[in-house]
């Protein structure tokens, strides 16, 4: 059973989830950023601008990025909502970015919290997922109340670089111990004011180029994320778990509570786990090279 469609018969798209332009605070135009990602070899981006009202840092409209399709690229109108009754962070405000939404979908109010705004962004066919945990310190109560949502960022490439907070392994562990059937993204959050494009992305397997086709994958997570390393396969037969990446030292399968199997080595490109070595009701692979770079499987529940 493949775990993973096939890439000999499903093609994969790499695409940024989260990222800004001059629409909200990040530094460059749309289209800038569109031809960054495009000569980055891309092949779609979310221009997630901040969606709130009353600040520099933000907008109160959505971004309509129809304009900026292209027959080999697309843009997926996006937004990071913000609320308010978020703690531990400077202006109390919740960050879920929702990939996918209606050009007309609406600001939260003073009173909207987040678990709210974020069932209305996926009423509304949203992708939605929980921003940067680890930046802004995510307490285990705040990631149970919005443990609705359909991921959570494993890494976010602009935090881990200017604040050293870029996983969010913990939040993503408290979630499916408790039985929240969470998928994991990696993102950039670009902003353009460094170099921090490119260090985060997902692969989606998708039966089509085009908007809904990638959201739907994204729901059903049929798709791996990555800061530089590919999975090939990864795949299940009677209770073995293979897994096939690019050149890597270390391929891990966790699973609840401290449980682990792992393969560690130079330049590994396979590795084979019993399941029957590990007590668990889920596991996700997670798979770094020698530079560093990884690569995470979406959970699997058995």
């Amino acid at each position: 059973m493949d775990l993973l469609p096939s890439k000999n018969s499903t093609s994969y798209y790499k695409g940024n989830l989260h990222g800004h332009s001059n629409h909200s605070d990040g530094a460059l135009k749309p289209n800038e950023v569109i031809n960054e990602y495009k000569n980055l070899g891309y092949d779609f981006t979310c221009l997630s601008e901040h969606l709130w009202k009353g600040e520099k840092f933000a907008n109160e409209v959505v971004l309509d990025t129809t304009n900026l399709n292209e027959n080999n690229f697309i843009v997926i109108p996006s937004a990071e909502l913000h609320c308010k009754g978020k703690q531990y962070v400077n202006n109390g405000l919740w960050h879920i970015v929702a990939n996918g939404l209606p050009v007309d979908f609406t600001c939260a109010d003073d009173k909207e919290r987040a678990p709210e705004m974020i069932q209305r962004a996926i009423d509304s066919g949203a992708f939605v997922t929980i921003a940067h945990p680890e930046w802004y310190k995510l307490t285990f109560d705040e990631c149970i109340s919005v443990s609705h949502a359909h991921g959570v960022e494993i890494y976010n490439h602009s935090c881990h670089i200017e604040a050293a907070r870029g996983f969010g392994t913990a939040t993503v562990d408290y979630l499916l111990e408790e039985n929240k059937k969470i998928l994991l993204t990696a993102t950039d959050d670009s902003h353009f004011r460094m170099a921090d494009a490119g260090g985060g992305w997902v692969m989606v397997a998708s039966e089509n180029f085009n908007e809904r086709s990638i959201l739907d994958a994204l729901k059903m997570g049929k798709y791996y994320s990555s800061t530089g390393v590919d999975i090939l396969k990864f795949e299940m037969q009677n209770n073995l778990v293979k897994v096939v990446s690019s050149p890597a030292e270390h391929i891990t399968l966790v699973g609840q509570g401290a449980r682990s199997l792992s393969e560690n080595g130079n330049n590994i490109t396979e590795a084979i786990f019993d399941l029957n070595n590990i007590d668990t009701n889920w596991f996700r692979v997670t798979i770094i090279d020698n530079f560093g770079r990884f690569a995470w499987s979406n959970p699997i529940w058995l």
